[in-house]
């Protein structure tokens, strides 16, 4: 353990390579970057929150809108009964008293002639019933139509909560963005980017043959990064503190660092749903003629805030085969997660995040992609199924709370 002022130097100084900040700076942009991780998380929340009210209000106005097209289309396709009905009708309301025979009726035709009193009873006693139905089919036609109306009515409604609804998502967006944008730049004070990375990462996407491949390459160069940190900063250590050097370790000397960083561990540990939307594709289906489906596809909103399921570290973040843009996180021991179809990622690789907080957001609708975000939960590089582990909804959130409930 690292205990009074000797350790805390040895820390600051071990964080403090060519061009970072100095190490009081670094201190305090480390907790700086600590408070802006909470206020992602708050942000995130929020907008996957307003996410879900868009996509509900969305649904809600389809269906409305479906109902309202469907009965119109059958008023416009009966066109030719109700102006029978009506004519009908307007033709005893100009003669209420004329009687009626069945066996001369044509559309619309009624006529005053001699018949036996049995067959006028008759007749009168047809044309109640007549009169009776046609009645009930006019009180039909008239209810349809203000159904109709009532369910435009109830469209505008919507489409105006939709309009407000949208704006404040749009609201949301522009704070969360600003806060990613923030914390980015704090991270860059304390531990600026190196330029060979952005080269390093690429090189990993072309050379690996697979997700496991992947996962197994881009953690090693995370264990190669980590070990020319740890020596670049005993080697800028002060004479006078050589002797503490073997004491430290990458992730004391890591500022960038949270905290307090879990490991996944099963069943104990949950997973936060990285994006708002609805399953769409389960562990084990069918993937095409004989694959099966290796994780979950998320049905969302095009655009969709997408956060970190799990408290962990980046280790890769790219295009990769036709999973498009991916996203793989470790959690720790054997676990990772791997978010694909990423239409922005957020975060560098070896950039810690605490579950719930953004690390991206799905394509917009103008890309063919938009809505659906693929999710694998792995195992020593071998995909399970996440849903066991996936904290129901609304029982907290990201890394606030270790005891949320799974589902069963």
């Amino acid at each position: 353990m690292f205990r009074g002022m000797a350790a805390a130097a040895l820390i600051l100084l071990a964080t403090a390579p060519t061009g970072a900040a100095p190490p009081s700076a670094a201190k305090s942009a480390a907790g700086e970057l600590d408070a802006v991780r909470q206020e992602c998380i708050v942000a995130a929340r929020d907008t996957q929150h307003q996410e879900q009210a868009v996509a509900a209000l969305e649904h809600d106005t389809r269906l409305l809108g479906s109902e309202a097209d469907g009965r119109q289309r059958g008023l416009d396709e009966s066109r030719v009964e109700q102006a029978r009905l009506l004519g009908i009708i307007e033709r005893l309301a100009h003669n209420p008293s004329d009687g009626f025979n069945p066996g001369r009726f044509a559309p619309g035709r009624f006529a005053n002639i001699a018949e036996a009193p049995i067959d006028r009873v008759r007749s009168k006693l047809l044309l109640e019933a007549t009169i009776t139905a046609l009645r009930a089919e006019a009180r039909a036609l008239a209810g349809e139509i203000e159904r109709i109306a009532a369910l435009r009515t109830q469209i505008a409604v919507k489409q105006g909560a939709l309009a407000a609804a949208r704006d404040a998502l749009e609201q949301d967006r522009e704070r969360l963005a600003q806060l990613v944008a923030r914390r980015l730049e704090v991270g860059r004070r304390i531990r600026p980017e190196e330029a060979a990375s952005a080269a390093q990462i690429a090189r990993l996407g072309h050379e690996a043959s697979n997700i496991g491949d992947l996962i197994k390459r881009a953690d090693a160069a995370s264990d190669r990064h980590d070990k020319e940190l740890l020596a670049r900063a005993r080697a800028a250590l002060p004479s006078a503190l050589k002797a503490m050097a073997s004491a430290l370790t990458a992730e004391a000397a890591d500022l960038t660092r949270p905290h307090e960083v879990r490991a996944f561990d099963p069943p104990h540990s949950a997973l936060t749903m990285p994006a708002s939307g609805t399953i769409s594709e389960q562990f084990g289906a069918a993937d095409g003629a004989e694959a099966k489906s290796q994780g979950l596809r998320l049905a969302t909103l095009s655009g969709g805030e997408v956060v970190a399921p799990f408290d962990g570290r980046a280790v890769y973040a790219g295009p990769f085969g036709n999973l498009g843009v991916v996203l793989i996180i470790q959690h720790g021991g054997l676990y990772h997660t791997v978010l694909a179809g990423l239409g922005r990622v957020d975060i560098k690789v070896d950039q810690w995040v605490l579950a719930g907080e953004p690390v991206g957001a799905l394509p917009d609708a103008m890309d063919k992609a938009a809505g659906t975000l693929y999710v694998e939960l792995r195992r020593d590089s071998r995909p399970i199924d996440p849903l066991p582990y996936l904290a129901v909804r609304g029982e907290g959130h990201g890394g606030q709370d270790g005891n949320q409930k799974v589902r069963e």
